[in-house]
């Protein structure tokens, strides 16, 4: 250590040595969501009607679901949405607005 580095050596808190007050980080790439977190966003999204398109809306919430949860449909099962009945909702939602695009009448 050199007379330059030791003031942010000192102000980062690095002696060289693992700190007794703190346990030691597990190894590798830390989680960016904990499985609550993302349960409780997907969860959200379902209130909302919002669950079509995640994948291109909120691609980094899409990628850790299926990370964690192996799919989409096993995180959503995992927060206790109905997959299938989503899917539904937003083909259905889906078709309205095309229907609204076009100018034909609704049924």
């Amino acid at each position: 250590m050199t007379e330059e580095t030791a003031p942010l050596v000192a102000l980062a808190g690095a002696t060289g040595a693992p700190s007794r007050d703190r346990p030691r980080r597990k190894r590798g790439r830390p989680l960016e969501m904990q499985p609550e977190e993302v349960l409780g966003r997907i969860l959200r999204l379902a209130d909302q009607h919002a669950l079509f398109r995640v994948h291109l809306e909120q691609p980094a919430l899409y990628a850790r679901a299926r990370r964690l949860f192996g799919s989409w449909a096993g995180a959503l099962a995992a927060a206790h949405v109905d997959h299938d009945a989503a899917l539904a909702e937003a083909r259905r939602r889906a078709h309205e607005a095309r229907r609204r695009r076009r100018g034909a009448p609704s049924r």
